[in-house]
């Protein structure tokens, strides 16, 4: 009797071990095709930015209307940056894609500063278009290699969970990993761009800084996870899960976050891999409606970031468009607005909930400072000041040099024949060192 008993025993844990066996296998199954989605998602969205990429080109060497040229420039720039982003979601860490997302960021600085000089009245020189030439001609070439990719992956069903583990053997039989080939094809031989020499706001030497070691211990992808979660708010994540890893200049987790609210979409947060600082929030939310005021979207961004222990940052900077409000912060000290030490908040001027957040500038730059006084007194400085700009506010502060360094400047605001300018003015030398000029675009307002 006792062995018929056993033996039932045994049976229902089997049953029992079975069942939890193939519960398992969906949930993983289910995981596996939720992350395939993402990728996919992010490899589709690379393709469309790039093909946009490559029409706005074409359209801005043939716009003779300064006003077009610059709506289209802008619009290059944004695109450019929205490129970056799906690339370095894909999961392709096993190879190096330095040209092809060096080529993305120079096409968007380039033209961030063609926005500036079309801004400011300028017409584009020989030298200019000609860049803009070569810059079409390669972004022509990788949108034709992403298009035949994207047909490989259609007509092969590539999975894109197996390019990350880089260990299946059907992969490498069936596909021979197309999707990695065609990348190295793109980084050897179809990326060609000019040597772009212009004063942007990230020129070569700001692009070429080192990686940055954060204090603090090394986490795994799990405590990332949990800090992305945290970040965002528990109430908010309905299911976390690993995305691809950066390897910039702070190394990271990448995670993914499936939220409550479906409107909001899915979050990509990139969380440091020393220090577990969150570095990057990127969503995919649609537009949304208008019902906060940008005072009132500036201040709950503003106490969202003393929620996460960013204190003393003041607005300096804000775009809308979508219902969406992007506010950059810079921190404060002393009474000096510190514009190196930046963080940007992207929140929804329907309810006030954050969509976007980028500490990358702030994490690398902020460090304790000494301020020395400035050898000039503001009443000297403003009289350096052209008279013709009526000036409404000045302040001290730090501003990024082309070279690498820092400035302290006085920071004079004012305006001229119906427009708004900033001038920089050196504290300590009495040098211009900086004119920037606020215009009106239909996606609101740019600082140039």
């Amino acid at each position: 009797m006792s062995r018929w008993i056993i033996t039932g025993i045994l049976l229902v844990a089997l049953i029992i071990t079975g069942i939890w066996g193939y519960n398992q296998y969906l949930e993983n199954q289910q995981y596996k095709i939720r992350t395939d989605n993402l990728y996919q998602k992010s490899f589709y969205e690379l393709v469309g930015y790039v093909g946009n990429i490559e029409t706005r080109l074409s359209k801005v060497m043939v716009s003779g209307d300064r006003g077009q040229s610059l709506e289209i420039l802008s619009d290059i720039w944004r695109q450019s940056d929205a490129a970056g982003i799906s690339l370095g979601q894909l999961p392709l860490g096993h190879i190096s894609l330095n040209k092809t997302s060096k080529f993305l960021n120079q096409l968007s600085d380039y033209c961030y500063y063609l926005t500036r000089k079309t801004g400011d009245g300028r017409t584009l020189s020989i030298d200019e278009i000609n860049n803009l030439k070569e810059l079409h001609s390669s972004c022509v070439q990788l949108h034709n290699e992403l298009m035949q990719l994207q047909n490989d992956i259609n007509a092969k069903t590539i999975s894109w969970t197996e390019i990350r583990e880089k260990g299946s053997k059907s992969l490498r039989e069936v596909s021979k990993d197309i999707v990695t080939e065609r990348f190295t094809k793109i980084e050897q031989s179809t990326i060609e761009y000019p040597t772009l020499i212009y004063d942007g706001p990230f020129s070569e030497t700001l692009l070429q800084r080192e990686k940055v070691d954060l204090p603090g211990d090394t986490i795994d992808q799990n405590k990332a996870m949990e800090i992305a979660t945290e970040f965002i708010g528990k109430n908010r994540v309905k299911k976390a899960s690993p995305g691809p890893e950066g390897n910039g200049n702070i190394p990271a987790w990448g995670v993914y976050l499936e939220l409550n609210d479906e409107k909001y979409g899915s979050f990509y947060v990139m969380v440091s891999k020393k220090g577990g600082k969150v570095i990057t929030v990127v969503s995919q939310g649609g537009p949304q409606q208008t019902r906060l005021t940008l005072k009132q979207a500036k201040e709950k961004a503003r106490e969202f970031l003393e929620e996460k222990g960013y204190s003393n940052m003041i607005p300096t900077y804000e775009q809308q468009y979508d219902g969406m409000a992007v506010i950059n912060f810079a921190y404060e000290q002393d009474g000096v607005v510190i514009y190196p030490d930046l963080i940007k908040v992207k929140i929804s001027l329907e309810d006030g909930g954050i969509f976007g957040f980028e500490a990358m500038n702030y994490m690398i730059a902020h460090k304790d400072r000494k301020l020395e006084k400035p050898s000039l007194s503001m009443e000297e400085a403003r009289l350096l000041v052209s008279p013709n700009l009526k000036i409404n506010s000045e302040r001290l502060a730090l501003i990024p040099g082309d070279g690498g360094g820092e400035i302290l400047c006085y920071e004079f605001k004012g305006e001229y024949g119906g427009d708004i300018f900033i001038v920089y003015i050196n504290a300590n030398t009495g040098k211009e060192e900086n004119i920037l000029k606020i215009i009106d675009t239909s996606n609101g307002s740019l600082v140039l």
